[in-house]
């Protein structure tokens, strides 16, 4: 419930984004061009990394928010990022759909409970209405029906317009916790955040909401997929990185092929994967994959449910993987320029 737009968004997720592939058919919107640029470097490489880091910095980036063309191929737009991010969050990742695009702060994926947030920027000129909620729980204490979204005033954001989404039902108003205010550009931004108690479940994500940057950013991949067969298009990208400074990411990409067929892309850290268990904790057969290593990132390919002929158009699995090129595990040698 506290993630409100992420969990709407995720229901499509199999529609091709335009133009990131060829045979795509479309053209990607305006996208803030790069200030800096690492060299000698492939073609899209500038230095952007997204990742706020720990220990209480709030430092905006540095990057103009004056829109400029596309130059890249990359899928990974993000129309918002974090600033300020309070020290417990260990990850923060950026997601492009069907449904949408957005971005996640997390706490440590090994704790339970464990903070986390998710940022949401609509589109310019977008009044977003007050979320339907669900009016089926007649069993629960204090359920009253007609359970509705209510909108509760909230100190302003940056001296902006705020205010808190809560619920009628009592029970979902102790897990609803979603902010939403309005930009410097007049935008509406949304920031929805879960296992906050006390004084932080307001205090926090009004201070996280005042570090928000919005802009039309390319996020920076670690790889390129060069001469990709027509036909294949990106669905899906999520990229995932630490901010410990320890160098963890993993890029989560689904690409259909020529009919209703999909591939899942990987790559992450070349480092051996965990042995996978099932509900008795004996060890599992993992999915088939093909996989490569090179300069120490490791990039895997699946077939997604039954597309045993998703890799022929491009001559087998390990025909597509010859045509991947991967820049490494350093954010300033990644590249807005995916595909050739």
């Amino acid at each position: 419930m506290a993630v409100l737009t992420a969990a709407t968004a995720v229901v499509v997720c199999f529609v091709a984004l335009a133009a990131v592939l060829p045979g795509s058919g479309g053209a990607a919107g305006p996208a803030v061009q790069p200030t800096t640029s690492v060299s000698p470097s492939p073609s899209g490489v500038h230095t952007w990394n997204p990742i706020p880091p720990t220990g209480g910095s709030g430092a905006a980036p540095s990057e103009t928010s004056t829109p400029a063309p596309v130059t890249g191929t990359d899928p990974l737009i993000s129309d918002g990022r974090f600033g300020w991010l309070p020290d417990s969050i260990k990850t923060v990742s950026y997601t492009r759909e069907a449904g949408g695009e957005w971005a996640n702060a997390q706490g440590d994926t090994g704790t339970f409970p464990t903070p986390s947030f998710s940022l949401k920027v609509f589109p310019a000129g977008v009044t977003p209405e007050l979320p339907a909620l669900a009016d089926g729980k007649p069993n629960l204490p204090g359920y009253k029906p007609g359970n509705h979204a209510i909108r509760v005033d909230a100190p302003p954001v940056n001296g902006r317009e705020a205010y808190w989404i809560t619920a009628s039902d009592p029970n979902d108003a102790k897990t609803m916790n979603t902010l939403r205010w309005k930009t410097e550009g007049g935008r509406w931004a949304e920031l929805g955040s879960g296992y906050l108690s006390g004084a932080d479940r307001q205090r926090v994500p009004l201070k996280v909401a005042a570090g928000v940057v919005v802009g039309h950013w390319q996020v920076p991949l670690p790889l390129r997929i060069g001469d990709m067969p027509r036909g294949y298009t990106v669905n899906s990208v999520t990229l995932r990185q630490s901010r410990d400074g320890s160098g963890g990411f993993k890029l989560d990409m689904s690409v259909g092929g020529p009919g209703d067929e999909f591939i899942g892309v990987t790559v992450g850290p070349d480092v051996p994967e965990p042995v996978q268990t099932g509900p008795d904790g004996k060890p599992r057969t993992p999915q088939p994959k093909t996989c490569k290593s090179e300069r120490g990132v490791k990039a895997c390919l699946a077939a997604l449910g039954s597309g045993e002929h998703v890799f022929d158009a491009a001559g087998g699995a390990q025909g597509l993987l010859d045509r991947i090129t991967l820049y490494g595990a350093d954010p300033s040698t990644w590249s807005t320029a995916m595909r050739d």
